[in-house]
This record gives C-alpha cells, sequence and structure tokens, in this order.
C-alpha cells in the first residue's frame, strides 16, 4: 500500500514538472544558432536578415562621402569615354565609318549566335554515348605512294610474314618439374 501511494506521489511530481515547468535551453546557446543560422541562410524564421552596418559618426560620414564620390567619378569617366569614342567616330572617313559599323554589326550578331547556341545546349543536354576511341586494327591504314618507300614497305610485310607459323607446328614447351622441399 505505502509503495503504492509513494509511487502515485512519484507520478504526480513528475507529471507536473513535465506541463507545468518549461524546458528552457540557455539563452547564450539559442543566440548562437540564431546567429549561425543567419550568416547561412540570411532570414530566418521572424528573424530579419542582418544589414551591412557601418560606423557611427565621423567614421560612417566620411566612408559614405567616399562612396558617392567614387560613384561621381566613375559616372565621369563613363562620360569621357563615351565622348572619346564619339569623337575617335566623327574623325574617321566614310569608309572607314562604314566598315566599322558592319564590323560591330558582324560581331553583335556572332555573339548573338553563340549565346542561343549556348541555351539550346543548356536546355538540351545530349543523351549520345561518347564515341570511344576505335582499336588500331580498325583504323584506316595510311598508304603512301612515295615510289622510294614502297619496295621497303613489301620488304617488311615479308618478314613478318616469314615470322610468322603455324601454331599447330611449333615445337611444344617442355616443363619442368619443381621439387618441393
Amino acid at each position: 500500500m505505502k509503495h503504492r501511494i509513494v509511487f502515485i506521489r512519484v507520478l504526480v511530481i513528475s507529471a507536473l514538472l513535465l506541463f507545468a515547468v518549461p524546458h528552457n535551453e540557455c539563452s547564450a546557446q539559442r543566440n548562437a544558432t540564431k546567429k549561425a543560422e543567419r550568416e547561412l541562410f540570411g532570414k530566418t524564421g521572424k528573424s530579419k536578415p542582418i544589414k551591412e552596418s557601418r560606423p557611427k559618426g565621423a567614421a560612417g560620414k566620411a566612408m559614405k562621402e567616399q562612396e558617392r564620390k567614387e560613384a561621381l567619378r566613375k559616372k565621369e569617366d563613363e562620360k569621357l569615354l563615351k565622348d572619346l569614342r564619339k569623337q575617335h567616330y566623327e574623325r574617321q572617313s566614310e569608309e572607314t565609318k562604314m566598315r566599322m559599323e558592319n564590323n560591330s554589326r558582324n560581331t553583335e550578331e556572332g555573339y548573338r549566335v553563340k549565346r542561343q547556341k549556348q541555351r539550346k545546349e543548356q536546355t538540351k543536354p545530349e543523351l549520345n554515348k561518347p564515341e570511344q576511341p576505335k582499336p588500331e586494327k580498325q583504323k584506316a591504314k595510311t598508304r603512301t605512294k612515295d615510289p622510294k618507300k614502297q619496295p621497303e614497305l613489301k620488304q617488311q610485310k615479308s618478314k613478318a610474314k616469314s615470322k610468322m607459323k603455324d601454331p599447330r607446328k611449333q615445337p611444344k614447351l617442355k616443363q619442368h618439374k619443381i621439387k618441393k622441399y
């Protein structure tokens, strides 16, 4: 009876602990995992993606000013290059201008064809098996028509034929007995 009452009390206390008291993780561990997830996958669940923050104060202002100046410089450089190209084109004779236009059209057309070809290759992969190299017997033999080399080839062929013998006419190999120790 006493064992039964003790068992019921332990069961009730464990049930209360299980449902009433929530299981808490260490907050440092939880924050570390969230930070790692944000770095790997960007936005996770309810969290917002991490922004690259600038330093505040004078350093931040200086960086912002520097970026603005770089953007202006880049814009001016592009404008100058465009003007230089335009001036260069205007200086050319009519024949040269026509040739330059034709060249630009041809290169643009070539690039367009190349891009279309690449798109087709990406969308339709080749399912054919690659061609394997053929053995030497099936390869086409090169024939020389040089009259100086023809007698040499005939001599080589006749030597090769003389060396070949019928396997039935060859003498049998002697087998030696191996002594066991």
